[in-house]
């Protein structure tokens, strides 16, 4: 059965695959997804706008993948991302292993990592938040 976790998973399904619709019937059901037009993964690189502190610009970070977290690269010598540190944007902040292979999922805009939602090892499905940035520069 699927639930309403499940269509966003899809929606980057079909455009990974270069899929600009899908339909579905199940059990009486009919669910038919369309995806908007873009490169692959670009709707899933940008992350979601979280209502800001007083003063304070905050940005949530969400997962552009399904995966296995992996707060550094095993093969690169960075620090495993932790609450403080300074990110640019662009810069890749976690990783997601799937099949041995690793996607980053980069910072949207630079700022500090304010709080880790996930941890080292956990299983992530697409759009999952994954951290927060504080005193993220907007544009």
């Amino acid at each position: 059965m699927m639930n309403s976790a499940d269509i966003p998973r899809i929606a980057e399904q079909l455009r990974q695959c270069g899929m600009q619709a899908i339909e579905i019937q199940s059990a009486g059901t009919r669910l038919r997804i369309v995806t908007r037009q873009g490169a692959p993964g670009e709707a899933a690189a940008a992350a979601e706008q979280s209502p800001p502190l007083p003063g304070e610009a905050t940005t949530l970070v969400r997962s552009n993948g399904l995966g296995v977290l992996r707060l550094r690269h095993p093969a690169q010598p960075h620090v495993p991302l932790a609450v403080g540190m300074p990110l640019e944007q662009g810069a890749p902040a976690v990783y997601l292993e799937s099949r041995g292979l690793f996607k980053s999922v980069v910072a949207p805009v630079g700022g500090e990592v304010a709080e880790l939602l996930v941890a080292e090892g956990d299983k992530v499905d697409f759009g999952r938040p994954l951290f927060t940035l504080r005193g993220a520069a907007q544009s």
